[in-house]
């Protein structure tokens, strides 16, 4: 996984605990320009996990 899809997916997870909308649709825009499988996966288990 690019290290960018990773760093947007760790700021991604931390504005959804926060409740940033803004900063989450900021990132996904980020996100979807080097996403691959394995980083919507990463995502989705990232979100899925337990704090």
């Amino acid at each position: 996984m690019e290290p960018r899809a990773r760093e947007a997916i760790e700021d991604i997870v931390r504005a959804v605990r926060e409740g940033d909308d803004a900063r989450i649709r900021t990132l996904l825009a980020t996100l979807a320009a080097v996403a691959d499988t394995a980083a919507l996966l990463y995502l989705r288990e990232r979100l899925y996990t337990p704090q």
